[in-house]
């Protein structure tokens, strides 16, 4: 018979391990709460994005400094199984030379990853944005700018956003998933423009062969525009469009940091207040770089996209290089950079090719981590913008510089945050960031430049 002093005891330590090895969950289960401030200044060649055209009218073209202030708060929560992010950020930006054109603007965003079993994710997104004037990049990061076409004149508008994807793990090889999409814009503050309304939906499967996958997925985009506009400016009222096809999809690992990919197939356009539509071929392709503490893409696409701004479709080609990576061994020095170019054509509402709009952008930052909290920036933009469209709101021609020297303090620091969750792009899924992982790069937040 066992001692009932040795019973308590060995008891005893089973519970100092269970005490043990649940500690990193309760730890890792606490929120946390980071503090961010930024400011900058700058110069800029075109504050209004006044266009190149005086025919066109417009405010005239100005030049002068600018500074930007930028308070912001995030706060993340992180189990074994979830991981969730929700931030908030305010931006104004003074023009000196004309107060009375400076810039204000809120963003608040939402981001959610969830492990429901040992073979479903789920991903949630969230995003509400606010501001009283256009911008160039708006809420944009070095890494992450978007090349895009933006209405002629100054505009305030709301945007808001919610979307949710699912990954299956069918057996072994094989995986499928769905996801779908809500967007709604809308002007504000008596600005005249277009209201755009969108809700897409994904789903597919593939099955994977070692280094390679393959595979197909149905595509469907559903948007609704009122007030909108034609492309000689005339009203056109309510316009309605569904685009919908399909893909064939593969993948292909190059050694351990290194992934393609490639889609092609067909896709249909149909406008419903005229009953026209047609055809037309999709295709994109991608080669991704991706480690721990960097990444770069290098894309090409064809496809149909909606602009919720200016409330039109368009079918263009684009070519983007975009990414974040350390330029010393020790992530100190941080080179960051988008460098786009888009030839478009809008889409009327006949379903026929109409303006062209074609938009260049240059977006570079060299960052240095000069403390744990503190990084300095330096940053330069290039945004030119050509279009054979007459009459605002459609994008008319601009050209836009800007050069700005800024700095970011975090409290506490980016690696004491949980890092935010990368979906994988490999076929092996090695480039996946989870919960506890360091963070991609610092410069993921880094300060905006001012548009306008």
């Amino acid at each position: 018979m066992v001692p009932r002093r040795a019973l308590r005891a060995k008891a005893g330590r089973r519970g100092a391990l269970l005490l043990l090895a649940f500690a990193p969950l309760a730890r890792a289960a606490e929120p946390k709460l980071q503090g961010i401030g930024e400011t900058s200044v700058g110069y800029t060649d075109n504050f209004r994005t006044t266009p190149d055209s005086p025919v066109l009218g417009g405010a005239p073209r100005s030049r002068g400094l600018f500074l930007t202030l930028s308070p912001g708060v995030l706060l993340a929560y992180e189990t074994q199984r979830n991981l969730q992010r929700i931030g908030y950020r305010y931006e104004y930006d003074l023009f000196f030379a004309e107060p009375s054109t400076s810039r204000s603007s809120n963003q608040l965003d939402y981001q959610g990853f969830f492990e429901l079993s040992k073979r479903t994710t789920l991903l949630l997104g969230a995003s509400l944005s606010e501001s009283d004037r256009y911008a160039a990049v708006a809420f944009a990061t070095p890494g992450s700018s978007v090349v895009t076409a933006l209405p002629a004149g100054a505009g305030a508008f709301v945007q808001g956003g919610a979307s949710e994807a699912f990954n299956f793990d069918l057996g072994p090889g094989w995986r499928a998933w769905q996801s779908g999409n809500v967007l709604i814009e809308t002007p504000i503050l008596h600005t005249v423009a277009p209201q755009t309304s969108e809700v897409a939906a994904r789903s597919g499967a593939e099955r994977d062969f070692a280094s390679d996958a393959a595979g197909l997925e149905a595509r469907a985009d559903y948007t609704v525009v009122k007030n909108a506009v034609r492309p000689d400016g005339t009203p056109a009222g309510i316009q309605p469009q569904l685009v919908a096809g399909g893909v064939a999809l593969w993948r292909h690992d190059w050694g351990q940091y290194l992934t393609s990919s490639a889609e092609a197939g067909p896709s249909r356009v149909q406008r419903f207040n005229t009953g026209r539509g047609f055809w037309t071929p999709t295709a994109a392709a991608l080669l991704a770089y991706a480690t721990e503490t960097g990444e770069a893409q290098l894309s090409y696409a064809h496809s149909i996209s909606t602009n919720a701004l200016l409330g039109q479709s368009t079918l263009a080609d684009e070519v983007r290089l975009r990414g974040a990576l350390p330029l010393t061994s020790n992530p100190v020095v941080l080179l960051a950079a988008t460098v786009g170019y888009q030839r478009g054509r809008l889409i009327d509402e006949n379903a026929e090719l109409a303006a062209h709009v074609n938009v260049v952008l240059g977006d570079v930052a060299l960052g240095w981590q000069a403390t744990r909290s503190l990084q300095v920036a330096l940053r330069y933009q290039h945004i030119e913008q050509m279009s054979d469209a007459l009459a605002p709101p459609l994008p008319l021609s601009f050209v836009q510089n800007n050069v700005l020297l800024g700095a970011i303090l975090k409290f506490p620091p980016d690696r004491d945050m949980p890092a935010p969750y990368r979906a994988p792009q490999r076929v092996d899924r090695t480039d996946e960031i989870r919960q506890g992982v360091p963070a991609a790069n610092e410069l993921q937040h880094e300060t905006e430049i001012p548009s306008q």
